[in-house]
């Protein structure tokens, strides 16, 4: 809640978005009695948030996430990044905390919404898929658990990794003064599958950096599922946590690798940040939430350098219907104006999407495309890796 007062000021909101773009049509009707279905099975769509401070509580209002229609033929195939979000906010306390918007005009676009508070990407990839499930008949999946990531960690015994982040570059060098309050998305393609995807999108967005500003931290948040923790748990929820990666010119891709999946095995000891924030009032996490964005925009220097997070593989035929082919899907990432840049991955059939949002002080000048197209480009290329990686 706090983090959505300060953004507001800044008009960028904490929601994950994701699009699902094809051919043919999807009936509002029969789309809301979808949503409806999988948010029954999924009630973690349907959380909000009541009491104060260390008592407050995600709870499930047993209302289903709304279905709006969106359709206006002089949008024919513009882009809806950037649309969405600021028509309809999505509020902690009151509701709705996930939503679903069709718009209709071709090519047909489904946007699922949710606020990064009650979900994280897996959940929402998980109520994405039961939706589709509904739609063609069958039963949703579904999942039971609906309680918070706090609550999980009591009962699982996680715990969080050591923070080292703190005066980080941003990937497209120093934020240049317009208005603070915008941001911008960018959406690219790559052949796939990937060998060591992550590490290496991290190396390529530190080299990008290193070309505005030689020298300075570079420290990449990645977040995790604590799924795997309690793997008989199947939860929608937000679940996620970040590790943290620090690049030097020295590091490579196994060096990466080998940090990411140390922490996904290893718990490290919580940071004091997580024991007191329960117990701090809402207009003190405001005002170091301001702080943070403040000191990004009048230093160039950010807490984090950026965010990778990876959704998993997919195939097209899980969005598509009797009467829709899924052409692709793709992110919206949440944004902040403290943090540089936020991309998410996504395997879909032989196919990766790379999708980041970035401020627009940080985007301007075709900085945002050109960042784009060296990570395009270094993908290209044949890659320095070791045999027998997993690939995402």
């Amino acid at each position: 809640m706090a983090a959505d007062t300060v953004n507001e000021k800044y008009r960028i909101p904490v929601i994950i978005e994701m699009v699902v773009e094809g051919f043919g049509g999807i009936d509002v009707e029969d789309l809301k009695q979808a949503v409806s279905m999988a948010s029954r099975a999924n009630p973690g769509t349907r959380l909000v948030a009541r009491g104060k401070l260390h008592n407050s509580r995600l709870v499930d209002t047993g209302v289903a996430p709304p279905v709006r229609l969106f359709d206006d033929p002089g949008r024919q195939g513009q882009s809806v990044e950037g649309f969405s979000f600021r028509q309809y906010p999505l509020s902690i306390p009151r509701g709705p905390t996930c939503d679903v918007i069709l718009i209709s005009s071709p090519p047909t676009r489904i946007i699922f919404r949710g606020h990064h508070t009650v979900i994280d990407g897996q959940g929402l990839m998980m109520w994405i898929t039961d939706v589709f499930r509904a739609l063609r008949g069958e039963t949703p999946i579904g999942s039971s658990w609906t309680e918070s990531v706090d609550q999980f960690r009591r009962r699982s015994s996680v715990k969080e990794s050591k923070w080292t982040g703190g005066q980080c570059l941003a990937p497209t060098g120093s934020p240049r003064r317009l208005t603070p309050n915008s941001v911008s998305f960018s959406h690219i393609e790559i052949p796939g599958p990937v060998s060591n995807l992550m590490p290496r999108l991290i190396l390529l967005t530190a080299e990008a950096a290193r070309r505005h500003q030689p020298t300075g931290r570079l420290v990449f948040g990645v977040p995790i599922s604590l799924r795997r923790r309690k793997p008989e748990i199947r939860s929608s929820s937000n679940l996620s946590r970040a590790i943290y990666v620090e690049v030097t010119p020295d590091t490579t891709d196994g060096d990466i690798y080998q940090t990411i999946h140390r922490h996904l095995e290893t718990d490290g000891k919580p940071a004091f940040a997580e024991i007191v924030i329960p117990f701090l009032p809402l207009w003190i996490l405001r005002k170091s939430l301001e702080n943070s964005h403040r000191t990004g925009i009048d230093t160039g220097r950010y807490w984090v350098s950026g965010f990778i997070s990876n959704f998993g593989r997919f195939e097209k035929k899980q969005f598509s219907t009797s009467g829709f082919t899924a052409a692709s899907i793709y992110a919206l990432p949440p944004s902040s104006c403290s943090t540089p840049v936020f991309f998410i991955l996504l395997g879909l059939d032989d196919s990766i999407s790379i999708s980041a949002a970035m401020p627009e002080m940080l985007a301007s000048d075709g900085r945002l495309a050109a960042l784009m197209e060296h990570i395009g480009r270094g993908f290209s290329s044949p890659a320095r890796e070791k045999e027998n990686r997993p690939r995402v």
